[in-house]
């Protein structure tokens, strides 16, 4: 019997039993999560409001992520983050009492025991005015403390005005709660009255935000080499912290002491404050643009043995040559050129001494001729390509992720080419949790896990990217003349999150599953076959989404904000324990209605990725 044959007969058993779900007799008709007793439902039990569901979940700590609409006064396209513990395991009430959203206004103001700083209007080329509190022109970035494991959390900022002369002031608003403060003085004319920029790591903001700027500390960077000879001649030096890959200094460029035989830095750096234990410092030494050389990173802590205020390299003895490579981006199926976007990170470099840490990246585009043409430095490179659009006969092409050597010689070398596949399929059939009633018209989502793509935030505060595949989407029944429910995605190879989602307005809870390896396993080589698929049944909650009122105690409604549930994971697992999570999954999503109501259904359970 066939999928399709059968599906049928459920159907005509459906019209006579009242099933779960009301009966698709037409494609555009959308399936519906309908009972009234019991024994409507084929597994669980009918809810008051009508619909099948379980009595008890899986996951007990949720993340909600909840964004007001633009139109909502203050609070418009404002991100708000609640986490609920220990509630979850059963269906009922669940409220959403947001946070104040507070109006953060202060000052970035220098120590009055340091020098008067000068800064220049870089439009203008004019002296900005100096206030006579110390007060100085900057740009603040708030970004909360939370906004981590891969779930986006959007930063805030806003520089700092004078609008009455008196002193630079700058005002922003978020809602309360803890955030990294990052402050990036305007470009200053000399270094005779440097002023470093300044992270605070998890403060609590409630208001008022004066961030009072210590007295610099100084780090003096020596470089005792051959290469003294002007080999670094314009390379610039500054200092990261290692958390963020932030800059926590001002960027001075290398100047030669007078012995001729010497090169030196002298840093003005503000340590970052709030969480800091055991957090290393960078010192990072860049080529000017356009020369093709490696950024230098050297641990402050390996520099610094004799003295916590200068270091010395003495080990950089010489520059990898750069050569000059020509390659090409090509469909394999097709030998056919393809434009694209090529990039290239080193994964190693040759001719850097032991114990120095490098780093180069290159990304170049590349025309419909195929063909592209740069200077790289020599050694291994993890190099990848993402195609811009194109398609091949038997289907759309994924990105290429691939090694290349580059040897010391020739100084050009040609050949270097970039195939790419087609996209591997992912497919199924999407049913409601009785398996009777196909689920025609749900989206169907696949996207890059977070836990897979993870990177050194200060790697990629050096220009490294990681190679990412490509979200893809689709709807079930978008093919016609497939089998009922049935639905098919064409995705890069890669690790991905993916979730069937059936409309809010259906009363079906979506079917999610974590780590879903595409490509990168034996048996999903050539796709990833999810056969038939089964809804979970959804726990039903209910509440209101509110945030405090203009007067006291009081509460408003909030109409219309979009409102994303998400559970911890570890190791492509579910945990309760925010603090050994490695990322986040949205399971829910769900909008508030004009009084402030809203209903989310959670799935009881996620399915698991075929081995």
């Amino acid at each position: 019997m066939t999928r399709g044959f059968a599906a049928g007969l459920w159907a005509l058993w459906a019209l006579s039993a009242c099933n779960v779900a009301s009966v698709q007799e037409q494609p555009s008709v959308v399936p519906q999560n309908q009972c009234k007793t019991d024994s409507d439902c084929a597994v669980g039990a009918c809810g008051g409001n009508g619909t099948c569901r379980s009595t008890k979940g899986t996951f007990d700590t949720i993340l909600f992520e909840v964004t007001p609409p633009a139109d909502a006064t203050s609070i418009g396209g404002v991100q708000f983050l609640k986490r609920v513990d220990g509630v979850l395991k059963s269906e009922g009430a669940l409220d959403l009492p947001l946070g104040l959203v507070v109006k953060v206004s202060g000052e970035v103001t220098t120590s009055p025991d340091y020098c008067t700083p000068q800064f220049i209007d870089l439009t203008t080329g004019k002296t900005l005015v100096s206030a006579s509190d110390h007060s100085i022109p900057a740009l603040v970035t708030i970004t909360p403390s939370s906004g981590a494991l891969g779930l986006f959390s959007s930063p805030v900022a806003a520089r700092t005005t004078i609008p009455k002369q008196t002193s630079w002031s700058f005002e922003l608003e978020v809602p309360q709660g803890d955030y990294d403060i990052y402050i990036q003085p305007q470009q200053q004319p000399t270094a005779d009255c440097p002023v470093p920029p300044q992270l605070l790591r998890a403060q609590t903001v409630s208001g008022a935000l004066n961030v009072p700027l210590q007295v610099p500390q100084t780090f003096e960077f020596n470089i005792t080499s051959p290469l003294a000879d002007g080999g670094l001649e314009h390379w610039s030096v500054d200092m990261l912290d290692s958390i963020s890959g932030r800059a926590i200094s001002n960027r001075v460029e290398l100047t030669l002491k007078s012995n001729q035989a010497e090169y030196v830095a002298n840093l003005a750096y503000l340590p970052v404050r709030g969480d800091t234990a055991m957090v290393e410092q960078f010192i990072r030494l860049s080529p000017p643009d356009g020369v093709t050389a490696p950024v230098l990173l050297f641990a402050r802590s390996g520099l610094g043995l004799f003295s916590a205020s200068s270091g010395t390299i003495n080990q950089l003895t010489s520059l990898p040559t750069p050569v000059h490579i020509a390659g090409a981006v090509t469909a394999r199926v097709t030998p056919q050129p393809v434009a694209a976007t090529v990039s290239l990170v080193a994964t190693k470099l040759i001719g850097i001494d032991p114990g120095i840490l490098a780093s180069f990246a290159r990304t170049v585009s590349v025309g419909p001729d195929g063909t592209f043409e740069l200077d790289v430095l020599p050694g291994t490179y993890r190099v990848s390509a993402v195609p811009n659009g194109t398609a091949s006969p038997s289907g759309s092409l994924a990105e290429a992720n691939t090694t290349w050597e580059v040897g010391l010689s020739p100084s050009v070398q040609a050949g270097k080419v970039i195939e790419l596949n087609d996209t591997l399929p992912i497919n199924g059939v999407a049913l409601d949790p009785s398996g009777r009633t196909d689920m025609t018209g749900a989206e169907v989502q696949a996207v890059a896990s977070p836990a897979s793509i993870v990177t050194d935030v200060l790697r990629q505060s050096l220009g490294e990217t990681a190679y990412v595949p490509r979200a893809a989407s689709t709807t079930v029944g978008a093919d016609p003349g497939s089998d009922p429910g049935a639905f098919k995605l064409k995705v890069d190879k890669g690790t991905y999150d993916f979730s069937v989602r059936p409309r809010a307005s259906t009363g079906y809870a979506w079917l999610v599953i974590p780590s879903l390896p595409v490509g990168t396993t034996p048996t999903t080589s050539n796709g990833a076959g999810l056969d038939q698929l089964n809804l979970p049944l959804p726990v039903v909650y209910r509440g209101e989404l509110s945030v405090p009122g203009a007067d006291p105690g009081s509460l408003s409604k909030v109409a219309g904000a979009l409102i994303s549930a998400y559970i911890y994971m570890k190791d492509g697992a579910y945990t309760a324990d925010p603090a050994q999570a490695d990322s986040v999954l949205q399971i829910a999503e769900t909008r508030s209605a004009d009084n402030g109501t809203f209903e989310v259904l959670i799935p009881a359970a996620l399915n698991t990725a075929p081995q």
